[in-house]
């Protein structure tokens, strides 16, 4: 079968079904961008490491090769598993362009808590409060509400993302089900939060980039420590795991 075709009937539609928009998204700008120049009017069986080879070597960016190469992956051994490709090629060694090692941005005890204290009274305070005390992932605390936080008990409940795709809100169930899960907060968190309780989404009616922004122009102007909030979750995690935590339970909060 042509890798046009394959795409077109079946792949496409299987996605479609059963990913994400976010990634639906992102896998079909790897095919429109890499993948459908290269291979799209090729027969899937004619596919090798050494073509492979020559075309992960023409991209100028190493991560935009290993993507594209994620989706085509996906791609042929979906097809071997329906039983339309005899051979699956993607288990030989292929050689991956290598990506520059990235070291995030991450704030100290010391940096969360001057953090903390400079957003008192300010519209994200909640928001930056939970972000910040449960290893959250961004989408998870953009779409946390003041009905998921159980202030009798100290407890947050997270249920579902918020993303932002090509201009509107999608609403988003956990990442896997292992990130549907019941986090503590800590005794001050909860005490603040009692006293600024609200209703809605905890970043009020700001949309996911907005919110963001808000943050970073906020910490800017009141000169805070800044990292950006993807990175307050590893803040979180490397801060707690250098205070003696157990990896398990560390690894258990943040959803793994």
């Amino acid at each position: 079968m042509i890798l046009n075709d394959f795409w077109e009937r079946k792949f496409l539609p299987y996605c479609m079904a059963n990913l994400r928009e976010c990634t639906l998204i992102g896998y079909e700008s790897a095919w429109r961008r890499h993948i459908q120049p290269a291979f799209g009017l090729l027969e899937m069986e004619v596919i090798d490491v050494e073509r492979l080879d020559r075309w992960l070597g023409g991209f100028s960016q190493a991560g935009a090769a290993r993507k594209a190469w994620a989706v085509l992956r996906s791609m042929l051994r979906r097809a071997v598993r329906w039983g339309l490709l005899d051979i699956d090629m993607t288990r030989r060694d292929i050689n991956l362009p290598k990506v520059r090692h990235y070291e995030p941005v991450l704030l100290t005890v010391q940096q969360q808590r001057d953090q903390l204290r400079g957003f008192y009274g300010f519209e994200l305070e909640a928001w930056i409060l939970c972000a910040s005390c449960c290893g959250l992932r961004s989408e998870e605390g953009y779409g946390l509400e003041w009905s998921d936080i159980d202030l009798r008990s100290g407890v947050l409940h997270v249920e579902r993302g918020l993303q932002w795709i090509k201009g509107h809100e999608v609403v988003v169930p956990p990442k896997t089900e292992l990130s549907r899960r019941t986090l503590p907060l800590p005794r001050f968190a909860v005490k603040r939060l009692r006293e600024i309780k609200s209703s809605g989404r905890l970043i009020g009616e700001l949309t996911p980039p907005k919110a963001a922004r808000a943050y970073k122009s906020f910490c800017r102007r009141h000169k805070l420590p800044y990292t950006p909030p993807r990175n307050l979750r590893h803040s979180w995690a490397t801060n707690t795991l250098a205070a003696g935590a157990d990896i398990s339970v560390v690894s258990k909060m943040l959803g793994h």
